[in-house]
Order: C-alpha cells, then structure tokens, then sequence
C-alpha cells in the first residue's frame, strides 16, 4: 500500500506547478490571512535516493504513512525528489559495488531504483493533494535535491522531510506554523525534536560552553530553543530563507552533500568565534520544544537494515527478491 494520501502527479502536473510558482509574488513576506488553509501555506519536500531495499517502496510508504501524525500535512502538496546517481566511474566502467551514501551504485541496484521510480510514476493521480515526482539525471545530494524541489513550491513554508525519517509521535505542524508566522524575523528554520536536538541545551553547553535558552512561542506552551548548527532531520523553513540564505550566493551548501555538513558547520563555527547573540539570528534555527513537543517526534530508520520493516507501523514490509524467489520456488 502507499497509504491514503499517496497520489503522484506525473510530468504534465509538474509544469502545472512551474506555470503557477512562476506567477507568484516575488516576496513571500506579505501580510497573510492566519486562518488560511495549511495547504495555502505549506509544501513537504520529501528527498529518496537509492538504498538497498529497492524496488520496494515501503520504506518511504512508512513515512508517508507516519504523516498521519503530523496534523495537517496530508492535506498539502507533496514534491518527492529521486536523487540521481552515479552508476560508472571517470573511464566509463560500471562499478561493481555499491556505496549508497555517496550515490554510487551497480547495476543491479541501479536497475533497482529504476523499478522504485517507475513504481511511483505508476501510482499517479491529479486528485488534490497533488505529489509531484521529480527525477533528477545526475547525482545532486540531498542539499541540491532539496534546491531543485524548491524550484515548484509557491509556498511561504516547506516542511523538509527524507524517505528514513517518519514521525513517531504527533505533530501541532499548524501550531509550529503559527509560531513561524507569529515571530517572522526569528524564527526561519524550526526543527522537528529527535533524539538528538531533544537534549541540544544541555549538549551545547558540556561540548563547547555554549549558553542557549529557549523562548515561549505561544501563551500553551510551546518552546523554541536555539539550535547552534543546522540540522537535515525533518524541519520547517521559510522558503525566502531557503532560497536567499541557504541557497543564496555565500555557497554555503556544497554539490553532493549534505546541507548540515557546511552550512551547519559554518554556523557552529560563527557562534562559537562571535557569540550566540552576534552570530544566530541570521541562520534563525529553533527546535520546537515544551509543550506538544517534550519529546522526540521523528525518528531513524536504516534503509540499509532488512530489520527495520520490523518497526513499520504504516508499511507491509517486502521479502528480499532472493528470498522471495526462494519462496515462490
């Protein structure tokens, strides 16, 4: 199954999305109507790339399932960017092994994830909430993945999500929205809590001396602690923040990588040579916490572990082809 909301707009609806992104404001700061639909204001980017489980697809049905907990999302439209991959070397010869995490793979995999991408292509629907696939041809990382995807949103906001990192407890994501919109010049990134960021007061300040202290967002509640670094776990972001700062004419996101892997180096670098005060309020970074939010709400999965479909709460798991050939022998 690819869970209730699972409808993929093919290569017709994608220049749809172009023609309408291209006729929306240049700014998305405008004044807007606070009881606006979520889907007037949110587009989830949800980055897959080849892993070893493929053609199955449940490891990104799992998190698409997992949505349900996220209040409001299955109503927005959906971009799910295929990473390309490299599949010879620099003399044209096929590698023989692959090397996922760097895009590289054999040509079994790669024949692999072409059967993944034909079956998302094949469960298309125009039927609003409109997913949209985009395939790039080449190797672009999940930083440059997350560029092209940004291309076809006419949103203000973007939640970020990857195909290994489904919600494990619900998410107010209007209430996180309200907070963006609420405080516009402090808070540009808010990050989901995981098991990492849900301690990052207290790890910030054995690991380096650095002070942090979080805000009250809302008059229930909701906490919002600076985040010294930026973190790829599922997050919101302005969109202006995305394109002007993160993607803007610094580089501060390198070709084949990660986005946290410069960028969120950068910034940790900056506020521990200048300061919180000094250094943090242009990368605007926050982890919902307090109320709704004590907890971590997104979570791991290995796309590497056969044993992880043990843990899906959405997805039907898929043998192994070779054990399922076995089987059906």
């Amino acid at each position: 199954t690819f869970c209730k909301r699972a409808s993929l707009v093919q290569t017709s609806a994608l220049r749809k999305r172009r023609a309408s992104s291209s006729s929306r404001p240049k700014s998305l700061s405008a004044p807007r109507d606070a009881d606006a639909p979520l889907r007037d204001l949110l587009t989830v980017i949800l980055t897959t790339s080849p892993v070893e489980r493929h053609p199955s697809t449940e490891l990104l049905d799992e998190v698409l399932g997992s949505m349900e907990l996220a209040k409001g999302v299955q109503a927005c439209d959906m971009i799910i960017v295929c990473d390309g991959c490299r599949r010879t070397d620099g003399d044209g010869n096929e590698f023989t092994t692959s090397r996922f995490r760097v895009g590289i793979v054999d040509s079994t995999s790669a024949a692999n994830y072409e059967e993944y991408k034909a079956r998302l292509r094949s469960r298309a629907s125009e039927t609003p909430p409109a997913i949209t696939v985009l395939e790039l041809k080449s190797r672009a990382g999940f930083g440059f993945a997350v560029r092209a995807a940004l291309r076809h949103v006419a949103t203000p906001y973007v939640l970020v999500m990857q195909h290994d990192r489904p919600f494990t407890r619900p998410a107010d994501v209007p209430r996180l929205i309200a907070a963006m919109e609420a405080h516009p010049k402090r808070l540009r990134y808010v990050g989901l809590p995981t098991s990492t960021t849900v301690g990052h007061q207290y790890h910030v300040l054995s690991k380096y001396g650095i002070r942090i202290e979080p805000f009250q967002a809302d008059d229930r509640g909701l906490q919002m602690l600076p985040l010294v670094q930026w973190y790829d776990s599922a997050h919101l972001c302005t969109t202006q923040h995305y394109r002007e700062f993160v993607f803007g004419p610094d580089k501060r996101v390198a070709k084949g990588g990660f986005i946290e892997d410069k960028l969120g180096q950068m910034q940790l670098a900056a506020i521990r040579e200048r300061g919180v005060e000094a250094a943090h309020p242009e990368h605007g970074t926050f982890v919902a916490l307090g109320d709704g939010f004590s907890e971590p709400c997104v979570a791991h999965l290995d796309g590497r572990d056969a044993l992880n479909g043990a843990k899906f709460r959405w997805a039907t798991p898929e043998p192994p082809r070779a054990q399922a050939a076995k089987d059906a022998a």
